[in-house]
């Protein structure tokens, strides 16, 4: 069987067929794919290192900011005006995230903490030693102090397409 029309063959049942065998083949082909090809392929394209859904209330800006993030911020002698994302997150934005040589004090990084089983997203309240904060929470807690890994700074925000995948965590903690 030639080239083309194994193709053909595949792309009909993968596409075209309605039997249940052929929607299992399309989901499972289509996770793989992302999985192991299109998403690392991205992020190899782009440079960056993750993409990332955002999936607690911890960096939102809700009321508290004031004082949670403004007057915390100016009494360490930054101006929080100034900093990237300043408005903060929501629970189903997606950042971008990159690995950069430096942070700084504002920076957003997403990090992992033995106190803590999943990625972390907060914000550099201290350098060195590196101590984040998220905007929402009145203080670091003890993951914002252990810090094992950095996977990169947030570059860039998507507000709200996440939400699928909040609903699905939410609905089945995966």
């Amino acid at each position: 069987m030639n080239l083309k029309k194994a193709f053909n063959k595949f792309w009909k049942f993968y596409w075209k067929d309605n039997t249940f065998a052929s929607y299992v083949f399309f989901i499972v082909f289509t996770y793989l794919a992302f999985k192991f090809a299109i998403y690392p392929g991205f992020l190899f394209i782009t440079g960056l290192s993750d993409i990332l859904a955002i999936m607690t209330p911890s960096m939102e800006h809700s009321g508290n900011e004031s004082s949670y993030f403004y007057d915390y911020y100016e009494n360490l002698g930054y101006l929080a005006d100034d900093f990237d994302f300043n408005e903060g997150l929501n629970v189903g934005d997606v950042i971008l995230v990159k690995v950069v040589e430096n942070y700084s004090v504002g920076d957003i990084i997403v990090f992992k903490s033995p106190y803590y089983q999943n990625k972390l997203v907060h914000r550099v309240a201290q350098i060195d030693p590196l101590k984040t904060k998220g905007d929402n929470n009145p203080t670091s807690f003890i993951f914002d102090t252990v810090i094992t890994e950095v996977y990169g700074k947030a570059v860039f925000k998507i507000p709200f397409i996440g939400l699928p995948r909040y609903l699905l965590y939410r609905i089945t903690g995966l």
